[in-house]
């Protein structure tokens, strides 16, 4: 289990803009790994209304669980390591093994039996090590929706903006803002429920 504060900031692209940049970087779409986000939340989004979200990120065959909360600046994430079956049970029967991650839930009052499965959202991702930071492009799959974005994870959150704005200044690209990819992902569901 860790806690950490990621400070990262993300512009969404459009197809033309995220391979104008894998080009300016000499990248490969071969390059990328896959991961793929699973979300959970009460039915009446209690942590969505908390600004909080609750992932299981699964990436070779790993499993990963995660609270983010919001933190002074940043977000705070707070993960423990699932065994597939863990999850599985989590998805199924929405039980969790003690950890961390469940005494943050409890100290949300966030009761882990009213949490249910949301759906998964597919992420190929590019990564680099860049100007002291982490620089990801990322494209990604979720219900009827394919979108894509880079990210800077950096020290602070000036020089997160600074080393973003410069990359997309290099190759004549605007930040378009972005909403992070639990957000997009419960919007677009909605949208599809109406």
């Amino acid at each position: 289990m860790a806690k950490e504060v990621e400070i990262e900031v993300k512009s969404m692209l459009s197809k033309e803009g995220y391979q104008t940049l894998i080009k300016q970087f000499n990248l490969s779409e071969n390059e990328a790994f896959e991961q793929e986000n699973h979300y959970f939340d009460t039915k009446d989004f209690q942590l969505r209304e908390k600004r909080s979200a609750l992932r299981v990120r699964e990436k070779n065959r790993s499993y990963t669980l995660t609270l983010k909360q919001p933190h002074t600046v940043g977000l705070l994430e707070t993960h423990q390591p699932l065994t597939e079956q863990q999850f599985q049970t989590f998805r199924k029967q929405a039980k969790l093994p003690t950890g961390d991650v469940v005494n943050q839930l409890e100290e949300l009052d966030i009761k882990i039996e009213e949490l249910h499965y949301l759906g998964a959202l597919q992420t190929k991702r590019l990564e680099i090590a860049y100007n002291k930071g982490s620089l990801c492009l990322d494209q990604s799959h979720y219900l009827d929706l394919t979108d894509y974005e880079i990210e800077f994870e950096g020290q602070t959150l000036e020089h997160a903006n600074e080393t973003l704005n410069t990359v997309l200044q290099s190759v004549q690209l605007h930040s378009i803002p972005a909403k992070n990819k639990v957000q997009r992902f419960f919007e677009r569901k909605q949208l599809l429920k109406k």
